[in-house]
Protein backbone atom coordinates (compact mmCIF):
# COMPACT_ATOMS: atom_id res chain seq x y z
CA UNK A 1 0.00 0.00 0.00
CA UNK A 2 2.40 2.23 1.13
CA UNK A 3 4.05 1.55 -2.33
CA UNK A 4 1.05 2.26 -4.16
CA UNK A 5 0.96 5.65 -2.43
CA UNK A 6 4.49 6.66 -3.43
CA UNK A 7 3.55 5.63 -6.85
CA UNK A 8 0.55 7.82 -7.07
CA UNK A 9 2.51 11.06 -5.52
CA UNK A 10 5.27 10.35 -8.06
CA UNK A 11 2.71 10.32 -10.91
CA UNK A 12 1.43 13.77 -9.61
CA UNK A 13 4.85 15.23 -9.82
CA UNK A 14 5.00 13.65 -13.58
CA UNK A 15 1.20 15.31 -14.10
CA UNK A 16 2.50 18.71 -12.11
CA UNK A 17 5.86 18.79 -14.51
CA UNK A 18 3.39 18.76 -17.88
CA UNK A 19 1.63 21.00 -16.85
CA UNK A 20 4.95 23.51 -16.05
CA UNK A 21 6.27 22.83 -19.30
CA UNK A 22 3.37 22.75 -21.55
CA UNK A 23 0.59 24.66 -19.93
CA UNK A 24 2.91 27.79 -18.08
CA UNK A 25 4.13 29.62 -21.40
CA UNK A 26 0.62 29.75 -22.55
CA UNK A 27 -0.52 31.77 -19.47
CA UNK A 28 3.02 34.06 -18.77
CA UNK A 29 1.92 34.92 -22.48
CA UNK A 30 -1.12 36.37 -21.30
CA UNK A 31 0.74 39.39 -19.97
CA UNK A 32 2.12 40.89 -23.18
CA UNK A 33 -0.97 40.58 -25.69
CA UNK A 34 -2.43 43.65 -27.49
CA UNK A 35 -5.29 43.58 -29.83
CA UNK A 36 -5.52 43.72 -33.17
CA UNK A 37 -7.41 43.53 -36.52
CA UNK A 38 -11.05 43.39 -36.27
CA UNK A 39 -10.76 44.01 -32.22
CA UNK A 40 -10.43 48.34 -33.30
CA UNK A 41 -13.15 48.45 -35.32
CA UNK A 42 -15.72 46.80 -33.02
CA UNK A 43 -14.06 48.99 -30.08
CA UNK A 44 -14.72 51.94 -32.41
CA UNK A 45 -17.81 51.03 -33.49
CA UNK A 46 -19.06 51.06 -29.53
CA UNK A 47 -17.42 54.53 -28.83
CA UNK A 48 -19.06 56.11 -31.61
CA UNK A 49 -22.44 54.60 -31.99
CA UNK A 50 -23.49 52.92 -28.72
CA UNK A 51 -22.98 49.35 -27.90
CA UNK A 52 -26.78 48.74 -28.72
CA UNK A 53 -26.62 50.02 -32.44
CA UNK A 54 -23.24 49.34 -32.70
CA UNK A 55 -24.73 45.14 -32.09
CA UNK A 56 -27.91 46.03 -34.39
CA UNK A 57 -25.64 47.24 -37.12
CA UNK A 58 -23.17 44.79 -36.79
CA UNK A 59 -26.17 42.32 -37.60
CA UNK A 60 -27.75 43.86 -40.30
CA UNK A 61 -24.86 44.35 -42.28
CA UNK A 62 -21.91 41.93 -41.34
CA UNK A 63 -22.97 38.53 -39.90
CA UNK A 64 -25.56 36.47 -37.43
CA UNK A 65 -22.97 35.65 -34.26
CA UNK A 66 -25.01 38.03 -31.86
CA UNK A 67 -23.38 36.54 -28.70
CA UNK A 68 -19.48 36.51 -29.89
CA UNK A 69 -20.20 40.48 -31.42
CA UNK A 70 -22.08 41.24 -28.12
CA UNK A 71 -18.82 40.65 -26.45
CA UNK A 72 -16.72 41.89 -28.83
CA UNK A 73 -18.76 45.66 -28.40
CA UNK A 74 -17.88 45.20 -24.71
CA UNK A 75 -13.97 45.04 -25.77
CA UNK A 76 -11.86 44.64 -23.09
CA UNK A 77 -9.21 47.41 -24.37
CA UNK A 78 -12.50 49.93 -23.67
CA UNK A 79 -11.63 49.79 -20.38
CA UNK A 80 -8.07 49.39 -20.94
CA UNK A 81 -5.27 47.54 -22.99
CA UNK A 82 -4.48 45.76 -19.32
CA UNK A 83 -7.96 44.57 -19.09
CA UNK A 84 -7.36 43.10 -22.65
CA UNK A 85 -4.10 40.49 -21.07
CA UNK A 86 -6.86 39.81 -18.01
CA UNK A 87 -8.89 38.94 -20.69
CA UNK A 88 -6.81 36.52 -21.93
CA UNK A 89 -5.79 35.21 -19.27
CA UNK A 90 -8.94 33.91 -18.04
CA UNK A 91 -8.79 32.24 -21.44
CA UNK A 92 -6.37 30.08 -21.10
CA UNK A 93 -7.09 29.23 -17.42
CA UNK A 94 -10.41 28.87 -18.24
CA UNK A 95 -9.83 26.13 -20.59
CA UNK A 96 -8.18 24.15 -18.23
CA UNK A 97 -10.66 24.69 -15.37
CA UNK A 98 -13.98 24.08 -17.95
CA UNK A 99 -11.82 20.92 -18.83
CA UNK A 100 -11.81 19.79 -15.08
CA UNK A 101 -15.38 20.55 -14.61
CA UNK A 102 -16.24 18.59 -17.12
CA UNK A 103 -14.64 15.55 -16.49
CA UNK A 104 -16.03 15.70 -12.91
CA UNK A 105 -19.47 15.68 -14.58
CA UNK A 106 -18.24 12.39 -16.63
CA UNK A 107 -16.47 10.98 -14.73
CA UNK A 108 -17.08 11.47 -10.50
CA UNK A 109 -15.90 7.88 -9.38
CA UNK A 110 -12.43 8.76 -10.40
CA UNK A 111 -10.19 9.95 -7.98
CA UNK A 112 -9.48 13.62 -7.77
CA UNK A 113 -5.50 13.44 -9.14
CA UNK A 114 -6.86 11.19 -12.01
CA UNK A 115 -9.40 13.89 -13.01
CA UNK A 116 -6.19 16.76 -12.80
CA UNK A 117 -4.12 14.46 -14.65
CA UNK A 118 -6.85 14.05 -17.50
CA UNK A 119 -7.43 17.65 -17.39
CA UNK A 120 -3.57 18.82 -17.83
CA UNK A 121 -3.43 16.26 -20.26
CA UNK A 122 -6.04 17.05 -22.43
CA UNK A 123 -5.21 20.58 -21.82
CA UNK A 124 -1.15 20.34 -23.13
CA UNK A 125 -3.30 17.84 -26.15
CA UNK A 126 -4.87 21.13 -27.03
CA UNK A 127 -2.45 23.90 -26.75
CA UNK A 128 0.15 21.77 -28.69
CA UNK A 129 -2.02 20.90 -31.78
CA UNK A 130 -3.77 24.59 -31.76
CA UNK A 131 -3.68 25.62 -35.47
CA UNK A 132 -3.14 29.36 -33.77
CA UNK A 133 -2.44 29.71 -30.34
CA UNK A 134 -2.38 33.95 -31.20
CA UNK A 135 -5.69 33.82 -32.94
CA UNK A 136 -7.47 31.66 -30.01
CA UNK A 137 -6.17 33.13 -26.66
CA UNK A 138 -4.16 36.55 -27.79
CA UNK A 139 -6.59 38.00 -29.89
CA UNK A 140 -10.29 39.20 -28.95
CA UNK A 141 -12.10 38.37 -32.17
CA UNK A 142 -10.47 34.71 -32.54
CA UNK A 143 -11.27 33.71 -29.30
CA UNK A 144 -14.62 35.45 -28.95
CA UNK A 145 -16.05 33.43 -31.68
CA UNK A 146 -13.89 30.47 -31.53
CA UNK A 147 -12.34 29.67 -28.13
CA UNK A 148 -15.58 31.03 -26.15
CA UNK A 149 -17.91 28.87 -27.25
CA UNK A 150 -15.57 25.54 -26.80
CA UNK A 151 -15.12 26.54 -22.94
CA UNK A 152 -18.89 27.21 -22.45
CA UNK A 153 -19.50 23.69 -24.14
CA UNK A 154 -17.20 21.87 -21.62
CA UNK A 155 -19.36 24.43 -18.40
CA UNK A 156 -22.26 22.71 -20.19
CA UNK A 157 -21.42 19.53 -20.11
CA UNK A 158 -19.79 19.83 -16.39
CA UNK A 159 -23.35 21.12 -15.38
CA UNK A 160 -25.12 18.50 -16.66
CA UNK A 161 -22.61 15.43 -16.52
CA UNK A 162 -23.73 11.89 -16.52
CA UNK A 163 -26.89 12.39 -14.65
CA UNK A 164 -28.25 14.01 -18.00
CA UNK A 165 -28.43 10.13 -19.52
CA UNK A 166 -30.79 8.84 -16.82
CA UNK A 167 -33.89 8.46 -17.03
CA UNK A 168 -35.27 10.05 -13.87
CA UNK A 169 -32.92 12.96 -14.29
CA UNK A 170 -34.98 16.44 -13.13
CA UNK A 171 -32.40 19.31 -13.11
CA UNK A 172 -33.80 22.73 -11.50
CA UNK A 173 -35.16 25.61 -13.38
CA UNK A 174 -32.21 27.65 -12.21
CA UNK A 175 -29.71 25.08 -13.53
CA UNK A 176 -31.86 24.36 -16.88
CA UNK A 177 -31.85 28.83 -17.38
CA UNK A 178 -28.50 28.79 -17.46
CA UNK A 179 -27.87 25.74 -19.64
CA UNK A 180 -30.16 27.54 -21.83
CA UNK A 181 -28.22 30.93 -21.50
CA UNK A 182 -25.19 28.77 -22.27
CA UNK A 183 -26.79 26.96 -25.44
CA UNK A 184 -27.88 30.08 -26.68
CA UNK A 185 -24.55 32.00 -26.76
CA UNK A 186 -22.63 28.85 -27.61
CA UNK A 187 -24.78 28.78 -30.98
CA UNK A 188 -24.28 32.77 -31.17
CA UNK A 189 -20.77 32.62 -31.25
CA UNK A 190 -20.03 31.56 -35.05
CA UNK A 191 -21.00 28.64 -37.46
CA UNK A 192 -18.63 26.60 -36.54
CA UNK A 193 -19.15 26.09 -32.84
CA UNK A 194 -22.73 26.45 -33.67
CA UNK A 195 -22.58 23.29 -36.03
CA UNK A 196 -20.19 20.73 -34.05
CA UNK A 197 -22.45 21.65 -30.54
CA UNK A 198 -25.85 21.31 -32.89
CA UNK A 199 -24.25 17.85 -33.86
CA UNK A 200 -23.15 16.84 -30.29
CA UNK A 201 -26.17 17.47 -28.17
CA UNK A 202 -28.84 16.03 -31.49
CA UNK A 203 -26.33 13.31 -30.80
CA UNK A 204 -26.78 13.08 -27.08
CA UNK A 205 -30.51 12.98 -27.79
CA UNK A 206 -30.57 10.28 -29.85
CA UNK A 207 -28.48 8.62 -27.48
CA UNK A 208 -30.49 8.98 -24.67
CA UNK A 209 -33.70 7.87 -26.88
CA UNK A 210 -31.83 4.68 -27.99
CA UNK A 211 -31.55 3.28 -24.69
CA UNK A 212 -34.59 4.56 -23.14
CA UNK A 213 -37.05 5.23 -25.61
CA UNK A 214 -38.31 8.22 -23.85
CA UNK A 215 -36.52 11.73 -24.44
CA UNK A 216 -35.04 13.66 -21.77
CA UNK A 217 -37.07 16.60 -21.30
CA UNK A 218 -33.47 18.59 -20.49
CA UNK A 219 -31.67 17.24 -22.90
CA UNK A 220 -34.35 17.92 -25.70
CA UNK A 221 -35.05 21.60 -23.87
CA UNK A 222 -31.25 22.12 -25.16
CA UNK A 223 -31.90 20.94 -28.23
CA UNK A 224 -34.64 23.25 -28.99
CA UNK A 225 -32.83 26.36 -27.78
CA UNK A 226 -30.09 25.43 -30.24
CA UNK A 227 -32.32 25.79 -32.79
CA UNK A 228 -33.58 28.63 -32.13
CA UNK A 229 -30.40 29.85 -31.71
CA UNK A 230 -29.60 28.42 -35.35
CA UNK A 231 -32.78 30.36 -36.69
CA UNK A 232 -31.20 33.95 -35.25
CA UNK A 233 -27.76 33.46 -36.71
CA UNK A 234 -29.68 32.14 -40.20
CA UNK A 235 -32.39 34.96 -40.16
CA UNK A 236 -29.38 37.94 -39.69
CA UNK A 237 -29.48 40.37 -43.06
CA UNK A 238 -25.74 40.57 -42.68
CA UNK A 239 -25.53 36.94 -44.10
CA UNK A 240 -26.35 38.37 -47.36
CA UNK A 241 -23.66 41.01 -47.23
CA UNK A 242 -21.07 38.25 -46.09
CA UNK A 243 -21.94 35.78 -48.94
CA UNK A 244 -20.63 37.85 -51.83
CA UNK A 245 -17.55 38.55 -50.22
CA UNK A 246 -16.61 35.05 -51.86
CA UNK A 247 -16.96 33.84 -55.54
CA UNK A 248 -15.43 30.54 -56.48
CA UNK A 249 -15.78 27.53 -58.76
CA UNK A 250 -15.75 25.65 -55.19
CA UNK A 251 -18.26 27.77 -52.50
CA UNK A 252 -22.24 26.74 -52.89
CA UNK A 253 -20.81 23.34 -55.13
CA UNK A 254 -21.71 20.57 -53.71
CA UNK A 255 -19.76 17.91 -55.19
CA UNK A 256 -16.14 20.49 -55.21
CA UNK A 257 -16.93 21.60 -51.78
CA UNK A 258 -17.31 17.48 -50.59
CA UNK A 259 -14.46 16.93 -52.13
CA UNK A 260 -12.29 19.91 -50.82
CA UNK A 261 -13.91 19.29 -47.09
CA UNK A 262 -12.80 15.35 -47.69
CA UNK A 263 -9.52 16.01 -48.09
CA UNK A 264 -9.03 18.51 -45.49
CA UNK A 265 -10.40 16.86 -42.74
CA UNK A 266 -8.29 13.38 -43.40
CA UNK A 267 -5.41 15.90 -43.66
CA UNK A 268 -6.08 17.79 -40.49
CA UNK A 269 -6.58 14.05 -38.72
CA UNK A 270 -3.14 12.99 -39.72
CA UNK A 271 -1.76 15.61 -38.37
CA UNK A 272 -3.49 15.39 -34.99
CA UNK A 273 -3.15 12.13 -34.59
CA UNK A 274 0.54 11.99 -35.37
CA UNK A 275 2.20 14.08 -32.70
CA UNK A 276 3.25 12.53 -30.16
CA UNK A 277 1.34 14.04 -27.05
CA UNK A 278 -2.17 12.51 -28.97
CA UNK A 279 0.10 8.75 -28.39
CA UNK A 280 1.17 9.84 -24.71
CA UNK A 281 -2.08 10.84 -23.66
CA UNK A 282 -4.04 7.92 -25.36
CA UNK A 283 -1.96 5.60 -23.57
CA UNK A 284 -2.12 6.78 -20.06
CA UNK A 285 -5.60 7.53 -20.64
CA UNK A 286 -5.87 3.55 -21.41
CA UNK A 287 -3.72 2.50 -18.71
CA UNK A 288 -4.69 4.51 -15.47
CA UNK A 289 -8.77 4.50 -16.51
CA UNK A 290 -10.31 4.11 -13.41
CA UNK A 291 -11.46 0.86 -12.14
CA UNK A 292 -14.83 1.91 -10.06
CA UNK A 293 -15.93 3.27 -13.90
CA UNK A 294 -18.39 0.17 -14.38
CA UNK A 295 -20.19 0.22 -18.03
CA UNK A 296 -22.33 -2.74 -19.91
CA UNK A 297 -20.50 -4.17 -23.28
CA UNK A 298 -23.28 -2.94 -24.96
CA UNK A 299 -22.67 1.04 -23.59
CA UNK A 300 -18.87 0.42 -24.76
CA UNK A 301 -20.15 -0.40 -28.27
CA UNK A 302 -22.27 2.77 -27.98
CA UNK A 303 -19.71 5.03 -26.83
CA UNK A 304 -17.81 4.29 -29.80
CA UNK A 305 -20.16 4.27 -32.43
CA UNK A 306 -21.22 7.48 -31.00
CA UNK A 307 -17.43 9.08 -30.92
CA UNK A 308 -16.61 7.65 -34.29
CA UNK A 309 -19.55 9.71 -36.15
CA UNK A 310 -18.59 12.60 -34.21
CA UNK A 311 -14.98 13.05 -34.49
CA UNK A 312 -15.77 12.64 -38.61
CA UNK A 313 -18.67 15.18 -38.55
CA UNK A 314 -16.70 17.06 -36.61
CA UNK A 315 -13.64 17.40 -39.06
CA UNK A 316 -15.16 16.88 -42.47
CA UNK A 317 -18.54 19.20 -41.41
CA UNK A 318 -16.35 22.03 -40.09
CA UNK A 319 -14.37 22.05 -43.33
CA UNK A 320 -17.39 21.65 -45.67
CA UNK A 321 -18.55 24.81 -43.52
CA UNK A 322 -16.04 26.33 -45.32
CA UNK A 323 -15.65 24.49 -48.59
CA UNK A 324 -19.20 25.27 -48.88
CA UNK A 325 -19.57 28.62 -47.66
CA UNK A 326 -16.13 30.21 -48.90
CA UNK A 327 -14.71 27.79 -51.16
CA UNK A 328 -11.92 27.37 -49.26
CA UNK A 329 -10.57 26.32 -45.39
CA UNK A 330 -12.04 27.59 -42.43
CA UNK A 331 -9.76 30.10 -40.65
CA UNK A 332 -7.34 28.49 -38.09
CA UNK A 333 -9.05 30.14 -35.14
CA UNK A 334 -11.66 27.61 -36.06
CA UNK A 335 -9.67 24.70 -36.55
CA UNK A 336 -8.36 25.73 -32.70
CA UNK A 337 -12.51 24.48 -31.32
CA UNK A 338 -12.86 21.86 -34.08
CA UNK A 339 -9.32 20.53 -31.92
CA UNK A 340 -11.22 20.70 -28.50
CA UNK A 341 -14.57 18.71 -29.88
CA UNK A 342 -12.22 16.43 -31.42
CA UNK A 343 -10.14 15.62 -28.21
CA UNK A 344 -13.52 15.34 -26.33
CA UNK A 345 -14.91 12.63 -28.87
CA UNK A 346 -11.36 10.71 -28.48
CA UNK A 347 -11.66 11.14 -24.89
CA UNK A 348 -15.42 8.92 -25.29
CA UNK A 349 -13.48 6.47 -27.89
CA UNK A 350 -10.79 5.87 -25.32
CA UNK A 351 -13.46 5.08 -22.40
CA UNK A 352 -15.60 2.60 -24.86
CA UNK A 353 -11.96 1.41 -26.13
CA UNK A 354 -11.27 0.54 -21.85
CA UNK A 355 -14.52 -1.17 -21.29
CA UNK A 356 -14.21 -3.45 -23.93
CA UNK A 357 -10.65 -4.76 -23.67
CA UNK A 358 -11.38 -5.28 -19.79
CA UNK A 359 -14.95 -7.08 -21.07
CA UNK A 360 -12.12 -9.63 -22.97
CA UNK A 361 -9.80 -9.75 -20.04
CA UNK A 362 -7.63 -7.87 -21.44
CA UNK A 363 -5.50 -4.81 -19.62
CA UNK A 364 -2.83 -1.79 -20.52
CA UNK A 365 -0.32 -2.45 -17.83
CA UNK A 366 -0.35 0.74 -15.38
CA UNK A 367 2.62 2.45 -15.83
CA UNK A 368 5.21 2.06 -13.04
CA UNK A 369 8.00 4.79 -12.25
CA UNK A 370 10.24 3.57 -15.19
CA UNK A 371 7.19 4.26 -17.54
CA UNK A 372 6.46 6.80 -16.58
CA UNK A 373 9.91 8.36 -16.39
CA UNK A 374 10.42 7.23 -19.77
CA UNK A 375 6.64 8.75 -20.41
CA UNK A 376 8.08 12.48 -19.66
CA UNK A 377 11.47 12.20 -21.13
CA UNK A 378 9.63 11.24 -24.75
CA UNK A 379 7.35 14.76 -23.97
CA UNK A 380 10.34 16.67 -23.22
CA UNK A 381 12.50 15.74 -25.86
CA UNK A 382 9.47 16.25 -28.35
CA UNK A 383 9.10 19.34 -27.40
CA UNK A 384 12.53 20.37 -27.93
CA UNK A 385 12.83 18.81 -31.18
CA UNK A 386 9.90 18.90 -33.10
CA UNK A 387 8.60 22.07 -34.36
CA UNK A 388 5.53 22.74 -31.93
CA UNK A 389 3.03 25.58 -30.23
CA UNK A 390 4.79 24.68 -26.96
CA UNK A 391 8.77 25.16 -27.91
CA UNK A 392 7.11 27.86 -29.79
CA UNK A 393 5.83 29.84 -26.96
CA UNK A 394 8.75 29.31 -24.28
CA UNK A 395 11.13 30.54 -27.46
CA UNK A 396 8.87 33.59 -27.73
CA UNK A 397 9.19 34.10 -23.85
CA UNK A 398 12.87 33.65 -23.30
CA UNK A 399 13.74 34.99 -26.79
CA UNK A 400 12.40 38.68 -25.34
CA UNK A 401 10.52 38.55 -28.74
CA UNK A 402 6.78 38.80 -26.27
CA UNK A 403 7.90 41.36 -24.01
CA UNK A 404 9.03 43.57 -27.04
CA UNK A 405 6.30 43.25 -29.37
CA UNK A 406 4.20 44.41 -25.66
CA UNK A 407 6.41 47.26 -25.68
CA UNK A 408 6.39 47.99 -29.37
CA UNK A 409 3.06 48.37 -28.87
CA UNK A 410 2.44 49.95 -25.81
CA UNK A 411 4.76 52.90 -27.40
CA UNK A 412 3.16 52.81 -30.42
CA UNK A 413 -0.01 53.56 -28.71
CA UNK A 414 1.33 56.37 -26.52
CA UNK A 415 2.57 57.93 -29.42
CA UNK A 416 -0.80 58.00 -31.44
CA UNK A 417 -2.69 59.70 -28.45
CA UNK A 418 0.59 62.17 -27.54
CA UNK A 419 0.21 63.48 -31.30
CA UNK A 420 -1.84 66.44 -31.80
CA UNK A 421 -1.71 65.31 -35.91
CA UNK A 422 -4.68 64.25 -37.20
CA UNK A 423 -2.75 61.85 -39.74
CA UNK A 424 -0.54 59.70 -37.65
CA UNK A 425 2.21 57.68 -38.75
CA UNK A 426 3.94 55.20 -36.69
CA UNK A 427 6.71 52.81 -37.19
CA UNK A 428 6.13 49.08 -38.11
CA UNK A 429 6.20 46.46 -35.31
CA UNK A 430 10.04 44.90 -35.41
CA UNK A 431 8.88 42.33 -33.10
CA UNK A 432 6.67 39.54 -33.78
CA UNK A 433 6.26 36.40 -31.84
CA UNK A 434 4.34 33.47 -33.52
CA UNK A 435 2.59 32.86 -30.38
CA UNK A 436 1.14 36.52 -29.70
CA UNK A 437 1.15 38.39 -33.38
CA UNK A 438 -2.06 38.13 -35.39
CA UNK A 439 -1.80 41.23 -37.68
CA UNK A 440 -0.42 44.39 -37.42
CA UNK A 441 -2.14 48.07 -39.35
CA UNK A 442 -0.76 48.77 -42.81
CA UNK A 443 1.30 51.56 -44.84
CA UNK A 444 -1.95 52.14 -46.78
CA UNK A 445 -4.49 54.17 -44.57
CA UNK A 446 -7.69 53.35 -45.91
CA UNK A 447 -6.75 49.50 -45.11
CA UNK A 448 -10.01 48.68 -42.97
CA UNK A 449 -7.37 47.71 -40.01
CA UNK A 450 -5.88 50.98 -40.21
CA UNK A 451 -9.48 52.87 -40.32
CA UNK A 452 -10.61 50.92 -37.14
CA UNK A 453 -7.49 51.92 -34.98
CA UNK A 454 -8.00 55.37 -36.01
CA UNK A 455 -11.20 55.77 -35.27
CA UNK A 456 -10.13 53.68 -31.89
CA UNK A 457 -7.67 56.43 -31.00
CA UNK A 458 -10.16 59.68 -32.79
CA UNK A 459 -7.73 60.23 -35.43
CA UNK A 460 -8.47 61.26 -39.24
CA UNK A 461 -6.06 58.55 -40.21
CA UNK A 462 -3.02 55.65 -39.36
CA UNK A 463 -0.57 54.43 -40.70
CA UNK A 464 2.96 52.55 -40.67
CA UNK A 465 6.18 53.57 -42.15
CA UNK A 466 6.63 51.32 -45.14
Amino acid sequence: MISNMRHLSFNSIIVWLVALLGITPFVLMTYFAQPSADDWYMAADTLENGYLQANIGFYKTVTGRFFSSAMLFVHPMLLSFGAFKCYSFALVVGLMASIRWAIEGWIPEASRGWKWMMATLASVMFVWGMASPAEGFYWGTGSACYTVPGIMTCCLAGMFGRHCMELDWRPGPGLMAVASVLTLAITGCSEVAMALFFAHITILNALFYWQHRKVSQPLLLVLVVTLIGIAIVAMAPGNAVRRTWYNNNVNHMIVPATLMALKLGFRQMAVWMAFVPFFLFSLVTLSAWPEQLKLSTKRAWELIVVSLVLMMGTVFGGFFLGTWSMGGIIPLRAVNVMLLFFIIDWVVLLAGSVVLLRSFSLEIQRPGVVLSILAFMIFCSNVLMSNNNVKIAWRDLLSGDAARYDRESAQRHAMIRASDQADVTVPLLKARPKTLFFNDFKPDSTNWRNTGGARFFRKHSLSVQP
